[in-house]
C-alpha cells in the first residue's frame, strides 16, 4: 500500500504533493529534499523503478563498499532496490504485520523501522537502542493502523470537519 497527500488546488482540483510507502525513505534517499520537491513526491510508483532504481542501488552499493559489509556491493545495491522499489508497503492481507530487517510484511507501530532500514541499506546491524517496551503503548491488534491528522489537526483521519466543508488537503491510501 502507498498513500499520496493532495492539495486542492483554486481550479478545484486535486495537486499530489508527496506521497509514501516504505517508512524511512525519504530521511534515507531523499536527505536535503524538505521541501518536497524532489519528483519522486508526485511520482506514481510504478515509475520508481525507471526513475530511482539506479540511484538507490548506486547509493546502497556505496554505502555496504564502504563498510565492507558485502563482497558484491553493486549486487547487494540491486537487490535492496529491488526490495525497496516501487516504493510500497507490501501486506498480505490476514496475516500478521512485521517491518524488520528480513521480512516486510506491513507495519505495526511498535516495529522499528528506522532501525529496520538502516540495517539494510548498511547490510549490518545498526541498533537504535529502542526496545519493545518503548512502543508498548502504541501497539495495536490491526494493521493497518488507521491514524493521521485530520484537516483541523486533532482528528484521526483526513475528512474535512463536515460534510459541506472542502478540505485543503487529503491523504488517500492505496492497498
Amino acid at each position: 500500500m502507498w498513500c499520496a497527500t493532495k492539495l486542492a488546488t483554486d481550479a478545484g482540483g486535486w495537486r499530489q504533493i508527496n506521497r509514501a510507502g516504505n517508512p524511512m525513505m525519504w530521511p534515507i534517499f531523499w536527505p536535503d529534499d524538505t521541501d518536497f520537491s524532489d519528483p519522486a513526491s508526485t511520482r506514481h510508483p510504478s515509475e520508481d523503478v525507471a526513475a530511482f532504481g539506479g540511484t538507490i542501488a548506486d547509493r546502497v552499493a556505496k554505502v555496504v563498499a564502504a563498510t565492507g559489509t558485502s563482497a558484491d556491493p553493486a549486487g547487494y545495491g540491486r537487490t535492496v532496490a529491488g526490495q525497496l522499489l516501487p516504493d510500497v508497503l507490501p501486506y498480505v492481507i490476514g496475516t500478521p504485520a512485521s517491518f524488520g530487517f528480513a521480512t516486510r510484511n506491513g507495519r505495526t507501530r511498535a516495529d522499528n523501522a528506522p532501525e529496520a532500514m538502516m540495517s539494510l541499506v548498511t547490510n549490518m546491524a545498526v541498533p537504535s537502542g529502542l526496545t519493545p517496551a518503548t512502543t508498548e503503548a502504541q501497539r495495536t491488534d490491526q494493521f493497518p493502523s488507521r491514524t493521521g491528522v485530520s484537516t483541523r489537526g486533532r482528528g484521526t483521519d483526513c475528512r474535512p470537519p463536515s460534510p459541506f466543508a472542502r478540505p485543503l488537503a487529503s491523504t488517500h491510501v492505496t492497498y
